[in-house]
């Protein structure tokens, strides 16, 4: 797991988890917990759901003020991709659809992601 998601916050995950429009964000929230602090970012058998597609969603665009919940995501978007679990992306596409964006990150943040793609 890449050191950066060590500090997540609850409330950077509990923003994370209502990213649907709040449904089920109380279950997102237990998976997402469950996959950040107990299994080190690491998706399990049958894990394609929760809290997948929160996190799918919060790695497609920044929302103002919470860059390092659009970090986070696109961590785990890597891990999803790594183990398995994301079919909707590869790790090119999914760079080439967040490339655009990195500007608006620090650069610290940035040099995150660039780093976490490119290994």
């Amino acid at each position: 797991m890449h050191p950066f998601l060590y500090k997540a916050t609850p409330a950077e995950l509990a923003f994370i988890s209502g990213l649907d429009y709040g449904q089920d964000k109380e279950k997102h929230y237990a998976e997402l917990s469950e996959l950040v602090f107990a299994r080190n970012g690491q998706f399990k058998e049958g894990e394609f759901w929760f809290p997948l597609e929160v996190v799918e969603l919060g790695a497609n665009s920044i929302k103002p003020g919470h860059e390092r919940e659009f970090v986070i995501c696109c961590l785990l978007v890597l891990s999803a991709i790594g183990s398995g679990h994301c079919f909707a992306h590869d790790r090119e596409s999914k760079y080439s659809a967040i490339e655009p964006l990195l500007y608006q990150l620090s650069d610290e943040q940035a040099t995150i992601l660039l780093e976490a793609y490119a290994a």
